[in-house]
C-alpha cells in the first residue's frame, strides 16, 4: 500500500473513532443528575429530606413529586424511569422519618407539609412550574392531602389507593377497629421515628392480647397515635384532622384514582373520584378526574393469579405507561388521546374484560332485591338457608352464638396491611379466596340463590337489609358475597360491616337493648362481577373477622378497656319472615343495557 493509501486509511480511521466518541459520549452523561437530602424548609423551619433527580441536560423541566413514609431510597429505579422520559423527579422522606428533620406525626402534617414541598420545587432553577405527584397507599394520601392548600404549580395528581377518611378505612371500618394493620404498621413506623429496630413479636399473642391499651406493652414499642386511634371510637377531631372528606369543595386539581377490587381503599378511592369529580372549584378539575379499578388489592399486580382466580393476561396493566401518559398530556401538553379517553375504566371480573364507563355509579343498573330464606337452619353451606326474588312468609329465624373467644379467622377480602402476622402468612391472606371452610362454621350462615340461568352482571355497591335480635347490648355482623362456581368455589367477591353501637351514626353510639328486633342497613363495598349462567350467588353472615378486625366483646365497654371477663357470648338471631324481610340489594345490569365498551 503506497504511503498516501496509508495516510487515507489511518485518516478514515480516526474520523470514524472520533466519530464515535462523539455519539457515545452523551450517552455516557445521559443519567440523571441526583443530589442526595436535600434539605427543604418547612413553614415552622422543620427541614425534611428529599432526594432530586433531574436530566443532566440544562434546562427546565417538569416535576414529579412523591412524598412517603416508606424511605425515598425505595424509589430510585422509578424516579430514574420518569428523568429518561424528560421529567424532573423529587422524593421525600415524611416529616419525623429517615433523613428529614422533626416530629413523626401520621396524616396529620402531610397537607400543610405538601403544599410548602410544591412552592418550593416550583422556585427551583430546574423547574417549570409544572408538578405532578404519584405515589400509593399512604403516599396516595399525601397527594389528596395537600390538594386542598391548591398549589398554582401542581397541574396533576395521581392517587392510587387513598383514602378519604381513616374512620372508614384503613385504620377502622366505620368504628371496627383494623387490628392487624393498625398494630403492626402503626408501631412499625413508629419505631422507624425513634431509631428503633422495627418489632418482631409474637403477633399471634398481640392480636389475641386484652385489653387492647396495653397491647403495644407486648410489642415493645409505643405509639401515641396508635393509642389514640384505639381511644377514638366515634367519628369526632381527631379523626377529621387527618379527613379530606369536608374538603373537596376546597380542590382544584386533575386527578386519575387507581385501586382494585380487594383494596381495603376501594369505597375510598372511589369516594375521592366522584367528590372530586362533582365538588372541584373549576370545570377544568371536574372534567379531568378519571377512575381505574382492576382486578388486585392494594397495588397493580402484573400475575394474573390472586388468591383462588386467573383473571387471564388481559388484566395486565403497564403502570409505568400509565403515568406517562396521564403527566405527558397534563404537564407537557401532548396530544396523546387523553383527551378521548373514558373518565372511568373497570374490570369486569367473571368476565375478565376491562371496560369503559362514563359514570359512576351506573344509572343502567337495577337494583335488585333477593330474600334471606331459610327453615331455621341456614348454618354452615351444608344448611337450608336460600336466596330468592320471592318475598318471604311465616319463615323460622335463623340463630347462631358468637363467642369471641373462637372467632372466625380472616381468610381472604379487601386489604392493604397487616401481612407478616403469623410466619406463614395467615393473616395476610386477602383477595378472592374460596370461601368454603369458612362456610363451615356453624356460627355462619349461608343463604344461596338457585343455579342462574344467564349471565348476572352486578357492578356497583350492594347492600344488606338485616333484621336482628340479640341478648347483647353491642356486637358486629359481616356480611360476605361470594360467587360460587359449579365445582363447589365459592369465591370472595365483595364484603361489608357494621357495628351495631354505631348503626344509626358514625358520630355517637348507641347502644342496642337485648331481645329487641331492629333493622340496620350493611353496605358492602363496590365490585365488579359477572356470575356466569350455572353460578350462584351467595351470601353469608356472621360476626366476626379475626384478626383483621378487632373482636367485638359484646359487653358495650369502650373496645380499648374491654377484659378477658367482659366477654359475653351473643346469641344472633336474624329474621327473615313477612314482617321482617331481611333481603340483599344488587346493582343488576341488564345484559341489553351493557353501554359501556368492552376491551379485550
Amino acid at each position: 500500500m503506497s504511503a498516501k493509501l496509508r495516510f487515507l486509511a489511518l485518516s478514515v480511521f480516526v474520523s470514524v473513532m472520533c466519530a464515535t466518541l462523539f455519539v457515545d459520549r452523551p450517552a455516557m452523561q445521559s443519567g440523571p443528575v441526583i443530589e442526595t437530602n436535600v434539605l427543604v424548609p418547612m413553614r415552622d423551619g422543620v427541614r425534611l429530606a428529599a432526594d432530586v433527580y433531574r436530566p443532566s441536560a440544562n434546562g427546565r423541566f417538569p416535576v414529579l413529586l412523591s412524598r412517603t413514609p416508606y424511605n425515598k431510597n425505595g424509589q430510585t429505579a422509578l424516579a430514574k424511569y420518569f428523568v429518561e422520559n424528560g421529567y424532573a423527579v423529587v422524593v421525600m422522606d415524611s416529616r419525623g422519618l429517615y433523613a428529614s428533620k422533626g416530629e413523626w406525626h401520621p396524616y396529620t402534617d402531610e397537607g400543610r407539609d405538601g403544599y410548602d414541598t410544591q412552592q418550593w420545587i416550583g422556585q427551583q432553577p430546574w423547574a417549570d412550574g409544572k408538578i405532578g405527584m404519584f405515589g400509593r397507599s399512604y403516599p396516595g394520601y399525601t397527594q389528596v392531602a395537600a390538594a386542598p392548600y391548591r398549589s398554582e404549580y401542581v397541574k396533576a395528581i395521581m392517587p392510587e389507593a387513598a383514602q378519604s377518611s381513616n374512620f372508614e378505612a384503613i385504620w377502622s371500618w366505620n368504628g371496627i377497629y383494623h387490628l392487624a394493620l393498625g398494630l403492626s404498621w402503626g408501631t412499625g413506623q413508629e419505631a422507624i421515628a425513634k431509631g428503633m429496630p422495627r418489632p418482631a413479636p409474637s403477633w399471634v399473642e398481640v392480636m389475641n392480647h386484652l385489653p387492647l391499651k396495653s397491647s403495644m406493652d407486648l410489642i415493645g414499642v409505643h405509639s401515641k397515635f396508635v393509642g389514640d386511634t384505639l381511644d377514638h371510637e366515634t367519628y369526632d377531631d381527631f379523626w377529621k384532622a387527618m379527613s379530606i372528606q369536608e374538603k373537596y369543595g376546597d380542590m382544584d386539581v386533575a386527578a386519575y384514582h387507581l385501586t382494585g377490587w380487594y383494596d381495603d381503599l376501594t369505597h375510598e378511592t372511589i369516594s375521592n373520584f366522584v367528590n372530586m369529580r362533582k365538588l372541584s372549584r373549576s370545570e377544568h378539575a371536574r372534567r379531568w378526574q378519571m377512575l381505574l379499578i382492576g382486578p388486585w388489592g392494594h397495588g397493580v399486580r402484573t400475575d394474573p393469579k390472586y388468591g383462588d382466580v386467573d383473571f387471564g393476561p388481559q388484566m395486565a396493566t403497564d403502570l409505568r405507561k400509565l403515568h406517562l401518559h396521564w403527566y405527558d398530556y397534563h404537564l407537557k401538553g401532548v396530544r396523546n388521546g387523553l383527551e378521548t379517553e373514558a373518565p372511568i375504566r373497570i374490570f369486569v371480573m367473571g368476565e375478565n374484560v376491562w371496560r369503559d364507563e362514563q359514570e359512576w355509579p351506573l344509572t343502567r343498573a337495577r337494583a335488585t332485591r333477593l330474600y334471606l330464606h331459610s327453615s331455621g337452619t341456614a348454618n354452615t353451606r351444608m344448611g337450608d338457608g336460600t336466596l330468592s326474588d320471592k318475598t318471604p312468609g311465616a319463615e323460622r329465624s335463623d340463630v347462631y352464638a358468637y363467642d369471641p373467644r373462637y372467632p372466625v379467622p380472616t381468610y381472604g377480602g379487601h386489604g392493604s396491611g397487616g401481612g407478616g402476622i403469623t410466619r406463614d402468612g395467615a393473616f395476610s391472606i386477602q383477595g378472592p379466596m374460596d370461601q368454603r371452610s369458612t362456610q363451615q362454621r356453624a356460627d355462619v350462615l349461608v343463604y344461596t340463590t338457585e343455579n342462574l340461568p344467564a349471565d348476572t352482571e352486578v357492578t356497583g355497591a350492594a347492600e344488606l337489609s338485616l333484621f336482628f335480635s340479640t341478648d347483647v347490648i353491642d356486637t358486629d355482623f359481616f356480611a360476605t358475597l361470594s360467587d360460587v362456581y359449579p365445582d363447589g368455589r365459592a369465591i370472595l367477591i365483595t364484603e361489608g360491616a357494621l357495628r351495631t353501637r354505631h348503626r344509626e351514626s358514625r358520630e355517637m353510639t348507641k347502644l342496642l337493648t337485648p331481645k329487641q328486633t331492629y333493622e340496620v342497613k350493611i353496605p358492602l363495598w363496590e365490585t365488579s362481577n359477572v356470575f356466569k349462567a350455572g353460578h350462584r350467588i351467595r351470601l353469608h353472615i356472621t360476626s366476626s373477622n379475626f384478626p383483621r378486625f378487632n373482636r367485638n366483646l359484646n359487653s358495650g365497654k369502650p373496645m380499648a378497656e374491654e377484659m378477658e371477663e367482659d366477654i359475653q357470648v351473643a346469641h344472633q338471631v336474624i329474621l327473615h319472615d313477612a314482617q321482617h324481610p331481611s333481603s340483599l340489594m344488587l346493582p343488576v345490569v341488564p345484559a341489553d343495557a351493557k353501554r359501556g365498551t368492552p376491551q379485550r
